[in-house]
């Protein structure tokens, strides 16, 4: 049956269908999403299933073996060149990095499945003194189960998932400090 010649109070009309259809579109497309803003974002409990082991190459020097980090509280990142907000991120990871009276964590930047060239020209302009490591092939990433970025886990001494957050954080933020001064305080393996 052809819905737009159906008599009228028996059936529903295609243009009356179609209005409807389209007037929940426009109300979805209207109403604002929210995501928060870095600022408001908090680390979460991370799940606690260990993450396997990676072996990978950095930018510019030795390839990371994640066991061998053992003994440190490292914050792995997961981030692209395109994600704009990746960019302010980073910044935040190198502010942490240097921020004088506390024992920092050890960062490992896991750019995912881009070419050393676009990396070492995105980095160009930012103070990154820590390590950036290359996933060319997302395994690392498929591993992990990072499906948004940026994504960064906190692992503790025994490199257990502790802590993590999905989109940029503040790095520098006290209650931020606060949680990975608790991670560093867990027993040592």
């Amino acid at each position: 049956m052809d819905l737009s010649s159906a008599p009228a109070g028996r059936g529903i009309s295609l243009n009356w269908l179609l209005g409807g259809w389209l007037g929940l579109l426009a109300l979805l497309v209207a109403l604002p999403v929210h995501s928060p803003a870095a600022s408001e974002r908090q680390l979460q409990a991370a799940p606690t299933d260990a993450k396997p082991n990676f072996i990978l190459p950095s930018l510019d020097g030795p390839s990371y073996d994640l066991r061998q980090q053992a003994g440190r509280v490292v914050l792995v990142h997961f981030f692209a060149t395109w994600c704009e907000p990746c960019r302010d991120e980073l910044a935040s990871l190198s502010s942490l990095a240097g921020m004088p009276g506390i024992d920092p964590p050890l960062i490992l930047a896991i750019n995912v499945a881009e070419v050393p060239g676009r990396v070492r020209r995105f980095l160009e302009g930012a103070a990154v003194d820590f390590p950036v490591l290359l996933d060319s092939d997302r395994a690392a990433t498929r591993a992990w189960g990072v499906y948004a970025l940026p994504t960064t886990f906190v692992l503790d001494r025994s490199l257990a998932p502790r802590l993590m957050v999905e989109g940029d954080l503040d790095w520098t933020k006290e209650d931020v400090i606060a949680a990975l001064r608790r991670v560093a305080e867990l027993a040592s393996p």
